[in-house]
């Protein structure tokens, strides 16, 4: 069934206060030319926004939170082009000191085809446990490769009596 308004509901419609053209060259040069897809994306929606496009409508061309869509709004008018990027996040800090960060490089340059190896010894000098895959990260951190073992090592093959001649 479709939705029928009463004559007496209010639809509070909520849009972007009305963008300068110094404002609206920004935001498309940020939709045709930023790498970042949110930036993209919170750039389109203010421009939808300014053409008369209500947030439910832009939030389902998202697959986003009409929230999501108020607080990019909020944000643009509060913070400008500031907004439409991302502020730099911290992942998770780190279990390992920096000297602790040393040694198991250390002990990955003596043995780097024995990772389970350097884990132990690692436990045992630290009493903390890392993970091969923290190992990996810290080799690749400081610039350290190796490649892995081949398996199963092929036989080269020897020519037939018939290739040889006398």
């Amino acid at each position: 069934m479709a939705d029928v308004i009463c004559p007496d509901e209010v639809i509070i419609v909520r849009y972007v206060h009305a963008l300068t053209d110094d404002q609206r060259a920004l935001l498309e040069q940020t939709l045709k030319a930023d790498t970042a897809f949110r930036a993209r994306a919170r750039a389109h929606s203010l421009l939808l926004s300014d053409q008369g496009t209500p947030i439910k409508d832009i939030a389902k061309t998202y697959h986003v939170d009409r929230d999501t869509v108020s607080s990019w709004l909020t944000n643009w008018e509060h913070h400008g082009a500031q907004s439409l990027h991302d502020k730099p996040r911290r992942g998770r800090p780190s279990k390992l000191t920096p000297d602790e960060q040393a040694l198991a490089q250390q002990y990955i340059k003596e043995e780097p085809r024995a990772l389970k190896r350097v884990v132990e010894c690692f436990a045992t000098k630290t009493a903390k446990r890392i993970s091969i895959a923290s190992l990996k990260r810290l080799a690749k951190k400081a610039r350290l490769r190796w490649k892995r073992g081949r398996k199963s090592v092929k036989a080269v093959p020897l020519k037939s009596p018939c290739a040889y001649r006398l």
